[in-house]
């Protein structure tokens, strides 16, 4: 896997842990889970990308 695969998976991997944390704060507005799912939905689609583009 090249550096910026690398650094997607690892950046998907923190968006995740921050959508599980907001998750059981209750509280919490749920406008700020929802950006981190779009930036999450973004990052996901170019890992994707660069995936594919690897095979290539």
């Amino acid at each position: 896997m090249n550096y910026n695969a690398q650094q997607l998976k690892n950046e998907i991997v923190e968006k995740n842990k921050l959508i599980n944390y907001f998750n059981q704060k209750y509280d919490l507005n749920k406008s700020k889970i929802q950006n981190i799912e779009i930036e999450l939905d973004s990052l996901l689609y170019k890992y994707y990308k660069t995936l594919k583009n690897r095979d290539n």
